[in-house]
């Protein structure tokens, strides 16, 4: 992949800042808005008619949408560690998913409130060292640690990238008028520019030190977090069965369907905003398609660890759990269905040059990924409690619908407030040349 600066220099800082926020038209937020009323309404309906069913959707979900905008957000950390300068003009819509990410413990608590016995049936009746670290206080105590360090850590890093630029801009570095910048000079940006010394320079200095100090923090945050998550809200709705693989398997799932969710997201703001599509390259769209490739290629490798060793191991309380998924119908249908789409199809497309060039071609492999995470996650968690019939139908559609419409207008709202390119750093870089 390339390293250098990209499409994106010091020339562009004015266009960025003066840029036009993409914002979703109005009808489409009326339909968003619409669809998250109709994702309470069908859950709610849903829990009169079978509320584990519900319930088990709305875990599912919660679970889909929370690795996501945790993966999304932490990646903030990975391009800089990895001083990726090519993906510059992707870097806010990696950023977006954060505002969801700061909600994303909510749905957690109401699963505790409310769900827990429907989700968790099978952790009655557990006794000894697995009982006490399964039970329903210590295991949801833990993992709002664990949400909550991670949701505080990946925004931290978010919050440093913001505040390079608003400082840049109002300590007169991109040298235009007071007038063109006026937007951000409003209140709602005070903070991210709070203890802002004279010395431009070495405040934007600072933030980058602090960002390469924090970085590899939030990575082994995110991947220790997640796999408190994983083992607890995932793989313990059957407590009997137990993976160490697991939490990486999640964990790096969650990194798939975030640069599947961003395949998808740069084809939305390239439509929205000129800026974008002024910058976004055909190689820029290569290296993100190659990522797409490359974690579609280690997904299935720890998949297929997974699989191997319990086939080889051959153990009653590992193989059960397996074949139930992967033998037997109707869920071994799905689970092919789940293959395809994260691994056949995605390779197919990955071994073609001018399909990663192709901003489409890129959506729609990246909408395939997606839609097979999610299946993933489906195939993980329920057939434990419907393991002769697959509860696809009006609940799930209703509840997946909601999550997708709320995340969706947090993503929006975040590209509307923000500079749409960072650009803070390379002040720094430049002093430095």
């Amino acid at each position: 992949m390339s390293h250098g600066s990209g499409s994106v220099t010091l020339k562009d800082v004015p266009a960025i800042v003066t840029a036009e926020a993409p914002r979703i038209p109005k009808l489409g937020k009326i339909g968003l808005v619409v669809l998250v009323v109709f994702g309470i309404v069908g859950f709610i309906a849903g829990l009169r008619i079978d509320p584990q069913r519900a319930w088990l959707a709305f875990q599912v979900n919660f679970i889909y949408w929370f690795i996501l905008s945790a993966a999304s957000t932490c990646f903030a950390a990975v391009f800089q560690i990895c001083n990726a300068q090519w993906v510059r003009p992707l870097r806010r819509i990696f950023e977006s998913p954060s505002n969801f990410f700061l909600y994303s413990i909510i749905p957690l608590a109401v699963v505790y409130l409310f769900g827990y016995e429907s989700v968790f049936e099978h952790h009655e009746g557990i006794e000894g060292a697995k009982g006490v670290w399964l039970s329903r206080n210590f295991m949801y105590l833990r993992d709002i640690f664990a949400m909550g360090l991670v949701i505080f850590l990946g925004r931290k890093v978010v919050f440093l990238s913001m505040r390079q630029d608003i400082g840049a801009i109002r300590s007169g570095l991109t040298g235009l008028k007071k007038e063109d910048t006026a937007r951000w000079f409003a209140r709602e940006y005070d903070k991210f520019v709070q203890g802002w010394g004279s010395d431009a320079l070495a405040e934007i200095q600072s933030v980058q030190d602090k960002r390469g100090l924090l970085s590899p923090v939030v990575v082994m945050a995110y991947a220790l977090g997640l796999s408190m998550v994983a083992f607890d809200q995932v793989m313990s709705v059957d407590p009997h069965w137990v993976s160490t693989l697991f939490g990486a398997f999640i964990f790096m799932s969650g990194v798939y369907l975030a640069v599947a969710w961003n395949s998808m997201g740069v084809g939305l703001v390239r439509e929205l905003s000129p800026l974008i599509r002024a910058k976004v390259q055909r190689s820029t769209l290569h290296d993100l398609g190659k990522l797409l490739f490359g974690f579609g290629i280690f997904w299935a490798y720890l998949f297929w660890s997974h699989y191997l060793t319990i086939w080889y191991g051959n153990l009653p309380e590992e193989t059960g759990w397996l074949i139930t998924r992967a033998r037997l119908e109707p869920w071994h249908s799905v689970s092919w269905g789940v293959l395809w789409c994260l691994f056949f199809y995605p390779f197919l497309f990955g071994l073609n040059k001018d399909g990663k060039q192709n901003p489409r071609l890129l959506f729609i492999t990246g909408t395939v990924v997606a839609l097979g995470v999610w299946l993933l996650l489906f195939v993980l968690i329920v057939p434990t409690l419907y393991p002769t019939t697959v509860p696809l139908g009006a609940t799930e559609a209703a509840v997946s619908l909601g999550f997708l419409a709320a995340f969706l207008l947090s993503a929006g709202a975040y590209l509307e407030r923000v500079p749409l390119i960072p650009f803070g750093d390379l002040y720094v870089r430049k002093a430095d040349h």
